[in-house]
């Protein structure tokens, strides 16, 4: 899609992200500023009434923090305006742009919704880790027993002395006298595995429904972003569709 042919509310918020990156360009300056007036007050160089060393203390630890965390800011904005410059330019050409008005709970505060989020991606992250068995698991497991009795030889070479190291262990003498008992234990080992925390043939289902919902409360913070002016700007709220 050609972005000089987005519609305006896309433009509109384009145009948002980029006053906030802008606005924290100017916070950098400003707080380069503050700061030295504050060390200066702090060391004497300049005296106001009333000044209190404790309090000047706490105020410039405040400001250097936000100076600490201001580059991080900037670059998350930058990131997230070229993120969305470059997936509306992917887009092909005629698609159209929807606009989503994501409904706010009443009470819903913008920390509680980033908790909530934070909380399902968890649990999408620990879906997504649990390992899915391969086709040809079984034959791995039968192989991994056929090796657990299998002698370690040596001195086989000419005017050697041949030993033979014999495996031992509770698990070695079962593979040799019931190595197919061995393997369903360790197969329905694997199974308990792969179908923990869900059964497996839910997880997909289950995966999706979490990133629906977190994509649903990320349009949310967005909300409450631009109704209170909290930071923390999310990339354009639009669905596209041909």
């Amino acid at each position: 899609m050609d972005l000089s042919q987005a519609p305006a509310f896309v433009a509109a918020k384009m145009a948002m992200l980029s006053d906030a990156r802008a606005t924290a360009a100017t916070r950098a300056d400003q707080l380069t500023a503050q700061i030295s007036q504050v060390r200066d007050r702090l060391n004497g160089r300049v005296r106001r009434e009333g000044d209190n060393p404790a309090e000047l203390g706490i105020e410039l630890d405040r400001l250097l923090a936000e100076q600490k965390a201001l580059p991080a800011r900037r670059s998350i904005e930058m990131g997230i305006i070229e993120s969305c410059k470059a997936w509306l330019t992917a887009l092909p050409p005629g698609t159209l742009l929807e606009q989503v008005d994501p409904e706010v709970e009443d009470g819903l505060s913008l920390r509680d919704v980033r908790a909530r989020i934070k909380k399902l991606k968890n649990q999408v992250e620990v879906l997504k880790g649990v390992p899915i068995p391969p086709s040809n698991v079984r034959e791995k497991v039968q192989t991994y027993v056929q090796d657990l009795t299998r002698p370690v030889v040596g001195g086989i070479a000419l005017d050697e002395a041949l030993t033979v190291q014999w495996p031992t262990g509770l698990h070695a003498l079962m593979a040799f006298l019931q190595p197919e008992v061995l393997v369903d234990r360790l197969m329905a080992e694997i199974d308990r595995i792969a179908n923990t925390p869900c059964p497996l043939a839910e997880r997909e289902r289950r995966i999706a429904k979490l990133e629906e919902e977190i994509d649903r409360l990320q349009r949310t913070e967005e909300a409450i972003v631009v109704a209170t002016g909290e930071r923390g700007w999310m990339p354009a709220m639009v669905r596209a569709g041909c």
